[in-house]
């Protein structure tokens, strides 16, 4: 799992193999900052209050996301029901899914997975939430 709070949190992606996925996270990381704090310098920018960015990789279980506050108990990730997801397709043609869980009123985390990364009920849960699919360039 590759939690993104802080500008310098963009460096935890390994170069050549997640170039295209960085460059996407680094973008909504701007956006976000442009959106909810424009008048702080980038690289003292915190995600911390706001919900942060979380690029969950192949080893990590869906069904418990505690260390994000979605417990097993609940059934992980599953146990949501997002405010979005959205399929992204990078430059290099392999496809994401961002899932925005609201958590409250002040509170948004985006959790980005690879489809091939998760089984097939999890891909059926993706499909019943996604609400389009944007190609990032």
């Amino acid at each position: 799992m590759i939690t993104i709070k802080k500008f310098i949190d963009l460096g935890k992606f390994q170069q050549r193999t997640q170039k295209y996925l960085r460059e996407y996270v680094q973008h909504l990381f701007f956006h976000l900052h442009k959106v909810l704090d424009p008048k702080i310098p980038t690289h003292l920018f915190d995600l911390s209050e706001h919900g942060y960015i979380v690029v969950l990789e192949p080893e990590d279980d869906i069904r418990d996301l505690t260390e994000i506050g979605l417990s097993a108990e609940n059934d992980g990730l599953l146990g949501t029901v997002p405010e979005a997801v959205t399929a992204k397709k990078l430059k290099d043609g392999r496809i994401f899914y961002q899932v925005e869980t609201i958590f409250n009123n002040e509170f948004l985390l985006y959790v980005l997975l690879f489809e091939e990364d998760v089984d097939s009920e999890i891909q059926k849960w993706l499909q019943t939430f996604c609400d389009e699919e944007v190609i990032f360039t």
